[in-house]
């Protein structure tokens, strides 16, 4: 029984010990422990909400650069039509100044042909002219040469 005092009584100093020397460090480890962690929650969860401020303010730049890009878009398909009609103006244009060049040319050509014709005409006459004057004046024979030459302007003409 003495020994079982003993064990008690080792047992009592033993738990004395503990409450009065490895409990109050303990205790402020454990409370300094927990701080920690309020702390680390309170960072957590002012992080959390500042992650969440912070995808908010993303949305929102991210709907307002779909806005930009819409207007953008907008203004390029309206530039487009612009410029295209701009170019259609442009390619009437210089269709009209080739079409206008070309009809001046084929005036040119027309009146140079006929200024061609004239001189061939007018070689014919007077080689129709000789053959009458050099085949003196038989009536006849001169009538056959000009209605030849007659004949011949009207084929070239």
């Amino acid at each position: 029984m003495a020994s079982y005092l003993a064990e008690v009584f080792g047992f009592l100093l033993l738990g004395v010990f503990i409450y009065r020397y490895v409990k109050p460090p303990l205790k402020r480890l454990m409370d300094r422990q927990a701080e920690a962690i309020r702390s680390s929650l309170s960072s957590a969860d002012a992080g959390l909400e500042s992650a969440q401020q912070m995808r908010a303010d993303a949305h929102a730049a991210l709907e307002a650069a779909r806005s930009e890009a819409k207007v953008i878009l907008e203004r390029a398909h309206e530039t487009s039509a612009q410029l295209l009609l701009e170019g259609e103006r442009n390619g009437r244009g210089e269709y009209d100044r080739l079409v206008a060049s070309a009809v001046a040319e084929a005036d040119f050509e027309r009146q140079r042909a006929r200024e061609e014709v004239t001189r061939e005409v007018g070689a014919i006459v007077m080689a129709a002219t000789e053959l009458v004057v050099a085949a003196e004046i038989d009536a006849a024979l001169q009538r056959v040469y000009i209605g030849a030459t007659i004949d011949a302007a009207e084929a070239m003409a």
